[in-house]
């Protein structure tokens, strides 16, 4: 059951993986596929920035999170709706940072990390349900000094991508809620 439901999650971390392990063999450069904002003809990287990773460091930290927050929402929902979470979450931070973003390639999947943690966070105010409450507060004791990510303090580092993300995962949170 939970190998079924974690389907998503493995599928994407492969993914990206692949992406990272194309490039090392190949020696690619594969930043191009990052978001740079306001290039028209960039604009598919709202959608493949997630996928594209400066190194080695870079790609594990982004992992770590990315599967145990990926872990908790697959497990609370069915694979279809983890990869249309991850998929809005995706282009959603990906638009926010190309309308808005300062002038650089943004890269990685941290905007999709930061999308998760902003779901799970509000999931746990919004959904009422004592377990979803358990957990928001589990990962904020674990995790809460991400937030301090959304701010402008490394120019190497796509603080926007991080806001961006969260707050799609916000939205998208309340919005699953309305739905219901």
């Amino acid at each position: 059951m939970a190998r079924g439901k974690l389907g998503g999650l493995l599928a994407l971390v492969g993914i990206i993986w692949g992406a990272y392990l194309v490039g090392v063999v190949f020696s690619l450069d594969l930043s191009g596929f990052g978001v740079q904002p306001r290039q028209w003809e960039r604009l598919y990287g709202v959608l493949t920035w997630p996928f594209v990773h400066a190194d080695r460091t870079h790609l594990m930290n982004n992992s770590v999170t990315l599967v145990v927050f990926g872990a908790i929402i697959s497990l609370r929902s069915s694979s279809w709706q983890f990869v249309g979470l991850s998929i809005m979450i995706t282009l959603y931070a990906g638009l926010g940072v190309w309308l808005l973003g300062r002038d650089a390639t943004h890269i990685g999947a941290s905007g999709l990390v930061f999308g998760y943690f902003g779901y799970i966070m509000t999931r746990g105010i919004y959904d009422g349900r004592i377990s979803s409450i358990v957990i928001s507060t589990g990962v904020m004791l674990l995790f809460g000094s991400m937030i301090w990510g959304i701010l402008p303090t490394d120019a190497q580092v796509s603080w926007e991508g991080h806001l961006f993300g969260f707050l799609a995962g916000v939205v998208l949170a309340v919005r699953s809620k309305s739905s219901r």
